[in-house]
């Protein structure tokens, strides 16, 4: 590893592969799980909500929000959200509306049909896509204010018909952002709370008598909230626990250093220190370009702190053999955002499965993604982009098998189905088919047809 750069803001350059795998940073990378202070934080206010309830929420809001708040006003109402989101300038409310024009369009193309299918006379089968009865969606309200995850997350369970959305942020974050609260507004949520951190996980997980309890909540948030969403993974349905943001960028000598900077920059400076922005390329000469650049466009960045310890800890520029092995790079990492920037970017396109979103050709930055292209940029991370996807309408929908079977589809079957109870060693199960065809008092359709021909030397009780 070379430092290239003399400036504060510096990436680390690795002249090959097998160099960045000798890099001892690697050692602290990976999703991991959090801090035990963290975990046995979380869990007693878990247990504090659970046994508390408002009175829980009202005392944890003063200490950790240092906001006084009476149970009442855990809920915010329909005229304080108006009155917070008048605020909001006209075009800051057009860009809302816009934004969530633009990412209904791209999600309605993900519904699912249910369907029915018959397997026979009076055999049929389906699979029912239901929508989830109620989903609570997180937002966070700390120093940055984010109403584009307003939109990301409500959106798609709007579109899957979800009948009950509820949302919760941190108590004062509606009042300092107007825009939030229009995101809100645009949104159609109606049901809102002040409420933030673990406290607001466990208040949708049990219902706390303001809080009414959601059958799965979405969102993303501090350790605390991942950690919540984790510890009540079996109470709660939740989205992926979101670890920091990754953005990889694969180049060869056709991409501009300039805006391959620019973007591993826009991912550094999201503020916990934790991201990863690394350039896997071909080129050595862009590579270093690209070293050049950050430093050169760091010096003026507001967020230049956030920056610098982000690229410190987990920044890299890997310089590969060829393509080929830079494809390997890329696949091995699986990162939350891969923008390709090669002279012939669809080209590669399906040799990169393991990314969470794939931005294709120099004008496709991952700015464009996180503002509403249309895509949902709430995004596997952590390397779980191998086998997890990004929130979609699917996420707000659960899905239900249909059996519809008459006396005689049964009986076509019969065979099969007491043969397999028998492999399994499920004598009650076989039975539990055999009763219909030998009857008990009260049942209509007596007499015993006899079994199938396969199962006339089957044991009958």
């Amino acid at each position: 590893m070379t430092p290239a750069t003399t400036g504060d803001v510096r990436i680390p350059v690795f002249a090959s592969v097998a160099a960045w795998r000798a890099d001892p940073r690697r050692a602290e990378d990976g999703a991991g799980t959090a801090r035990p202070s963290v975990r046995e934080a979380t869990r007693a206010i878990i247990e504090r909500v659970r046994r508390e309830g408002d009175r829980a929420l009202v005392d944890l809001a003063a200490r950790l929000d240092r906001v006084q708040l009476d149970p009442p006003s855990l809920r915010v109402t329909p005229d304080e959200l108006a009155a917070a989101a008048s605020g909001a300038s006209p075009d800051a409310r057009a860009l809302l509306a816009r934004t969530r024009d633009r990412i209904a369009a791209y999600h309605e193309r993900q519904r699912e049909a249910s369907f029915e299918m018959e397997i026979g006379p009076g055999a049929t089968l389906g699979w029912r896509v239901l929508p989830v009865v109620s989903v609570g969606v997180y937002v966070p309200g700390g120093r940055a204010v984010y109403p584009s995850t307003v939109l990301m997350n409500t959106v798609p369970a709007a579109i899957a018909g979800v009948p009950r959305i509820a949302l919760t942020t941190p108590p004062g974050a509606l009042e300092r952002s107007p825009i939030l609260a229009a995101a809100v507004e645009i949104a159609g949520v109606t049901e809102v709370y002040r409420v933030g951190g673990a406290q607001a996980v466990a208040a949708f997980a049990f219902g706390t008598g303001v809080v009414r309890r959601v059958d799965k909540v979405v969102g993303p948030g501090n350790a605390f909230v991942a950690e919540a969403k984790r510890q009540l993974g079996d109470v709660i349905g939740t989205d992926a626990v979101a670890g920091p943001s990754e953005v990889v960028v694969l180049a060869d000598g056709t991409a501009s250093p300039a805006w391959v900077a620019a973007d591993l920059l826009a991912q550094a400076e999201h503020g916990s220190g934790e991201e990863r922005a690394i350039l896997v390329t071909t080129s050595p000469e862009v590579g270093r370009a690209v070293a050049a650049e950050i430093t050169r466009q760091a010096a003026d960045q507001p967020n230049r702190a956030t920056i610098a310890a982000a690229l410190d800890r987990h920044g890299a520029v890997i310089v590969t053999r060829d393509l080929n092995e830079a494809v390997a790079v890329c696949e091995e990492l699986a990162p939350e955002h891969l923008e390709v920037m090669t002279r012939d970017p669809d080209a590669l396109a399906a040799r990169l499965p393991a990314a969470g979103a794939l931005l294709l050709g120099p004008w496709s930055a991952v700015a464009a993604g996180d503002y509403g292209v249309g895509p949902n940029h709430v995004l596997p991370t952590g390397g779980t982009a191998r086998f997890s996807s990004p929130l979609s309408v699917a996420d707000f929908q659960k899905r239900q098998s249909v059996a519809r079977l008459s006396r005689a589809a049964l009986a076509a079957r019969r065979a099969d189905f007491e043969a397999f109870a028998r492999i399994e060693g499920f004598e009650a199960h076989r039975r539990s088919i055999s009763i219909r065809f030998h009857g008990s008092p009260g049942d209509p359709d007596r007499p015993d047809p006899g079994p199938s021909p396969s199962a006339a030397n089957h044991e009958t009780p």
